[in-house]
């Protein structure tokens, strides 16, 4: 019988250096990191950009940064910044129930389909300039028609995303919840929006970004106060600087409603999946 060969000895782990091992090094999240990086790429191309171009079509992102730095210990700025975000709450609030009614009755009612589709159609393909003059003729150059009038350009794309958003629902599900005897509220609550929960919020977070740019745009043509009117006077005086302050300024102000709260409201409506 044949004797089996010994095993090598495994050597011993060595102790650290002064008899305490070494932390672990924390590393940045993923999604942190690049994004740092990403931002740090769109200010290296802004500072290439500025070699081609003279300071006063580009200035520097320095140059900016002193000017919003400056404006920002103002009252004008956070004045047209208040003026700006009503503006988008009430736009984004009519513009938003106007779609989940269309986005519902073209999801549940084939006729409802077929009669908004010609609707929705149009709206998508007029340009937001037509309509916006359209409402400022109508309604007159107030904060109504802006209001209506930034409303009304975003309400086609959220339609559409709602009503495939509410067409996706797992009717089979619906099918199984009323097999086992649940009541309404618990099939709505349970079953339904869990489903169009997801579709909801995206289609808030889009309706946002559109919202907030098309503000921008009414009171650029038609208003005498606000973000856009700012940067339309500036960029008539050709105020570069001030134009690209203005609009970073109240940039950032969006990107922190988007990270933050929806990231807080996301989090709120999901954290069942974390539980």
């Amino acid at each position: 019988m044949a004797t089996p060969l010994p095993l090598p000895a495994t050597p011993a782990a060595r102790p650290a250096e002064g008899g305490a091992s070494r932390p672990p090094r924390r590393r940045l999240p993923p999604e942190v990191l690049m994004s740092t990086l990403s931002v740090l790429s769109i200010v290296a191309l802004w500072y290439l950009a500025t070699l081609a171009l003279p300071p006063s079509v580009l200035p520097p992102p320095h140059t900016v940064v002193k000017s919003m730095a400056e404006l920002a210990g103002t009252d004008e700025l956070w004045s047209d910044i208040r003026i700006s975000l009503t503006r988008i709450a009430f736009a984004f609030a009519l513009g938003m129930g106007i779609s989940l009614l269309l986005g519902f009755a073209m999801a549940t009612s084939e006729r409802a389909g077929m009669f908004f589709r010609v609707w929705v159609v149009c709206g998508i393909t007029v340009p937001a300039i037509v309509t916006i003059l359209t409402i400022y003729m109508v309604m007159g150059m107030n904060d109504r028609a802006a209001v209506v009038g930034a409303a009304l350009t975003v309400v086609p794309f959220l339609a559409i995303n709602i009503r495939e958003g509410i067409k996706s629902i797992d009717m089979r599900l619906i099918h199984m919840g009323r097999i086992f005897r649940a009541s309404r509220r618990q099939l709505i609550g349970s079953v339904m929006l869990p489903q169009v929960a997801p579709m909801l919020l995206a289609s808030a977070r889009f309706g946002l970004g559109l919202v907030w740019k098309m503000v921008l745009f009414v009171e650029l043509l038609g208003r005498s106060d606000g973000v856009g009117y700012r940067i339309e006077h500036y960029f008539q005086m050709f105020d570069m600087t001030q134009v690209l302050a203005y609009a970073l300024s109240f940039l950032i102000v969006m990107m922190f409603i988007e990270v933050f709260v929806f990231g807080l409201i996301e989090k709120h409506i999901f954290r069942w999946r974390h539980g």
